[in-house]
């Protein structure tokens, strides 16, 4: 697949370009095609339904504490069908996972949902 071919599919499907790609290509074209078939390859069809590779995305980025990431991917387990009780659900795995302290990182998590939801 060609350069071209998929930064087009990724503007229809996610609506940008992954900014992972947009550094590969810096690295030369050959490096920004490898880079993009590969994310097509985790992103793209698959057995597991998007909305839960998704959610799982969210659950890394938690137990990461990864507040950007996390936005992003709750924005996108959303967009892709997730309920608020599924993303409860991760939450609360991940304060299992991680500790009681990461409760404080999620609190504007929720929020985040909150307001995701009234838009």
């Amino acid at each position: 697949m060609e350069a071209e071919e998929i930064r087009q599919i990724f503007k229809e499907q996610f609506g940008f370009f992954p900014p992972c790609n947009v550094g590969a290509n810096e690295l030369g074209e050959d490096m920004g095609e490898l880079i993009s078939q590969y994310h097509h390859l985790i992103w793209g069809e698959g057995v597991i339904p998007i909305k839960y590779r998704y959610l799982m995305a969210l659950a890394t980025a938690v137990y990461s504490e990864d507040d950007t990431r996390a936005k992003l991917e709750l924005l996108k387990a959303v967009r892709n069908g997730a309920t608020k009780e599924e993303i409860v659900e991760v939450f609360r795995q991940q304060v299992w996972m991680r500790g009681a302290p990461l409760i404080v990182k999620i609190v504007p998590l929720l929020k985040f949902l909150d307001k995701i939801e009234k838009a």
